[in-house]
Formats: C-alpha cells, structure tokens, sequence
C-alpha cells in the first residue's frame, strides 16, 4: 500500500531578501490584476501584512499616495523591493533574512496576506 506524500505546490510561501520581499505563484494569485499594494508592520506579533490595492482606490484617492509600494509579478513570482522595510525587519527579527522563507496565508476577511516573521519553513 502507498503512503501518499503531501506536495506544496499550493502552500504560500514568502522569501525575505535584504532588499525585496518575494511571494511564491500560490500567494501572488492573491495579486493577479494589483501593481500596488500597501505594506503594514505588526512588530508586537511579529506579523508583515501586504494589503493588495486595486486601480479604483489609488483614482479616487482612498488610500495615501505616500503608503503605495509597487508590485512587480513575473511568471511564477512577485516581488516588492523595499530596502528600508527589510532593515526594519531585520532589526525585528535581529537576524539576516537573506532567502528567510516564511509560511504566510490569505486573510480574506480583511483582504490581507499575513506572513508570520517567527513562522520559518
């Protein structure tokens, strides 16, 4: 009888860089027609929320300008760069995230992806 293993193709991933955060294909689906989204730091539960925000909001002006960061998504992949939010992370986590892979998952209640910064893989 085969014991069947379980695959992560479907599991989201995110790799911290010392200069951009990278979402595997699982959680950029969360971001598939999003060029901006808004980052948010909860430092007390170690937690880094990407907010996606769509073309409606940024034209009427319902989120700040100054809050926008740009998304890049390639085949399989996207990737915010953001060196000043890594080194806060860093300094959070006092360690190096080059190539830090964290679970993370999709709130959709609050329309969020939420990864866990102490939920290393």
């Amino acid at each position: 009888m085969y014991e069947w293993v379980k695959g992560s193709v479907y599991n989201m991933v995110t790799t911290l860089y010392p200069t951009n955060i990278t979402l595997n294909s699982s959680a950029t689906s969360h971001f598939k027609d999003i060029r901006w989204v808004m980052l948010g730091l909860d430092r007390e539960n170690y937690k880094l929320a990407i907010r996606p925000v769509t073309k409606r909001e940024i034209d009427l002006r319902l989120v700040p300008m100054d809050q926008l960061h740009k998304i890049s998504i390639g085949k399989g992949y996207g990737r915010i760069s953001h060196k000043n939010i890594m080194l806060e992370i860093q300094s959070l986590l006092g360690k190096s995230v080059d190539g830090l892979k964290l679970a993370t998952e999709f709130d959709e209640e609050q329309n969020l992806l939420v990864i866990d910064l102490k939920g290393e893989i």
